[in-house]
């Protein structure tokens, strides 16, 4: 006797402030349309910041055509305040490597990939509260300057507190000061440059991380609300 599919499935932990999702099997449109809804249900009674766990360590392969669906199912979570996000998965499967494809192509909030509930839960409990959430841009363009010199690069993630950059020239040093500006499309009511000085955090092979210094409040509000809109934009 053949086994009845397993489905996703939503819950919401009040005590944790946390959105637990699981996915297992095949995952179609029509279940994608569902979790749709059940986490817009769950997500009204959790406060801003809430985390989620999403597990996908049972799924093996989802419909292409449901990428639209999950695209609106990040931006609810982003216009709900989600805080950090982990996903849970096995790289054997071909599911993991979709994610990543699409995620190559989708700007959006930036998940932690582990390999286990337990890994996952254990990644909340050391996280430190971050300031904002991280997103993940393409092609948004960045120049910094390096005593006196500049170098330019591309946005890899950001928050209001600070960005991973990848750099085309002029590799810094960690815990050099550097001037930070990025331009995005004209736009009437939001934030279209965004300057600050910044310290290195840390530097890899073609890329390096700085945190913002100083950044007002009032700056800060307007670059979260512009990092909202961009990580909404459509994708190709």
């Amino acid at each position: 006797m053949a086994s009845t599919p397993k489905r996703p499935s939503v819950t919401g932990n009040l005590r944790k402030n946390r959105l637990y999702i699981t996915i297992a099997g095949k995952l179609s449109k029509k279940d994608l349309d569902k979790l749709y809804t059940d986490i817009r249900f769950y997500v009204v009674d959790l406060n801003a910041g809430f985390d989620v766990i999403n597990d996908l360590s049972g799924c093996s392969l989802a419909a292409l055509n449901g990428i639209p669906t999950f695209k609106k199912i990040t931006n609810h979570l982003i216009d709900n305040e989600v805080g950090k996000v982990v996903r849970v998965i096995d790289e054997r499967k071909i599911i993991f490597r979709q994610i990543l494809n699409v995620a190559a192509k989708m700007q959006g909030y930036k998940a932690t990939y582990v390999n286990s509930l337990e890994e996952a839960e254990q990644e909340l409990f050391n996280a430190q509260k971050q300031d904002g959430l991280r997103f993940c841009f393409l092609d948004q363009p960045v120049a910094y300057i390096i005593d006196g010199k500049e170098g330019r690069g591309e946005i890899s993630d950001i928050s209001v507190s600070g960005c991973a950059i990848k750099h085309e020239s002029l590799e810094p040093i960690i815990d050099q000061l550097i001037s930070f500006s990025t331009t995005f499309q004209k736009h009437e009511n939001l934030l279209e440059v965004f300057e600050t000085g910044a310290k290195v955090v840390w530097v890899e092979r073609n890329k390096f991380a700085v945190n913002f210094q100083k950044v007002e409040d009032g700056l800060k509000e307007q670059l979260a609300e512009r990092l909202v809109y961009e990580s909404k934009c459509d994708f190709n």
